[in-house]
């Protein structure tokens, strides 16, 4: 008796995930996100904000992916700052289940607009390398670069948290040699896109 009331119970269980993985949702969202960057060299922690409007069919989406990516380092020579713009970068997100929580990885490719500011410290004077009207900064525009992000997260009832990663080709130009390439943990607010059923 005890066997069967497992087994039941068990069954149950079972059925009721397979309901719950029938939800649909509405196709077409907006993600509006925001979180921290982890750059691979000496820059500082940074911040960035996201606009991504996608299409679900089925459990594939794609969509098109907007981000402004701040970050600050400072050392004895210098204090920089950069900017990344990931202008039309295309992505696609596979969803491992239409359940209410469903976690998902995905892929994007895009260009990159890389930019640094360059501060000279008390220690170096850039006046000398970098002749311009202005003795403290020179802004370095390092110009578009293709590159590729993963990611891995999960979405929940309008909400997604995302880790990912990007790949961007290292600028140089003016002797001064960057690498782009990061890490990134945010969450994202999503507009639209709920459950029809």
């Amino acid at each position: 008796m005890r066997r069967k009331t497992v087994i039941l119970a068990t069954f149950l269980c079972l059925a009721s995930h397979a309901a719950r993985a029938q939800y649909t949702y509405n196709p077409f969202r907006i993600d509006v996100g925001a979180g921290l960057s982890f750059p691979v060299n000496n820059f500082g922690i940074g911040i960035l904000g996201s606009i991504e409007p996608k299409y679900a069919i089925g459990q594939f989406s794609v969509g098109a992916h907007v981000e402004l990516h701040v970050l600050g380092s400072s050392t004895e020579e210098y204090t920089s700052i950069s900017k990344y713009n990931n202008a039309l970068l295309l992505t696609g997100d596979y969803h491992f289940t239409s359940d209410v929580y469903r976690p998902f990885v995905g892929l994007g490719v895009g260009s990159y607009l890389l930019a640094a500011t360059v501060h000279s410290g008390s220690d170096y004077d850039y006046s000398e390398q970098y002749p311009s009207n202005s003795y403290s900064e020179r802004y370095i525009l390092f110009g578009q670069n293709v590159g590729i992000m993963l990611r891995a997260g999960c979405d929940l009832p309008h909400v997604r948290g995302v880790v990912q990663y990007n790949f961007v080709r290292s600028g140089k130009k003016d002797n001064v040699s960057v690498n782009f390439d990061y890490l990134s943990v945010g969450i994202a607010v999503s507009i639209g896109g709920g459950r029809v059923d």
